[in-house]
């Protein structure tokens, strides 16, 4: 079963991170979120999120597990896994397996999984 995990003090510099991204092949896109609390929904790609600043609750759907990812963490989100997403406000590097088909809509609702 795949589910999110939260890798804390995983890093300690944005060259760890595009450097870790490299080496896997991962598509690196780098955004500013702001304050959120969004429904379960899931992405057509798997994904790696840095956390540069800020603080994000994450939802596992499935597990009904929230988990918290601060600076230094990681977090994989597999494809296909619903999730939610709450927070202030957050700044991270993420790493994506492919890059979506529709980058206007990359939250996909649970009724099309």
């Amino acid at each position: 079963m795949h589910k999110i995990v939260v890798h804390n003090n995983h890093f300690s510099s944005e060259e760890q991170v595009f450097d870790e991204l490299e080496i896997n092949g991962l598509h690196v896109v780098e955004m500013e979120i702001p304050a959120v609390k969004n429904e379960s929904h899931w992405h057509e790609f798997s994904t790696w999120f840095y956390i540069l600043e800020g603080e994000l609750l994450i939802t596992d759907t499935a597990q009904d597990k929230t988990l918290k990812a601060t600076p230094g963490a990681r977090v994989d989100v597999p494809e296909r896994v619903l999730h939610s997403e709450e927070s202030a406000g957050y700044k991270i590097i993420a790493g994506l397996t492919s890059l979506p088909s529709d980058p206007d809509n990359v939250d996909l609702p649970p009724e099309a999984l």
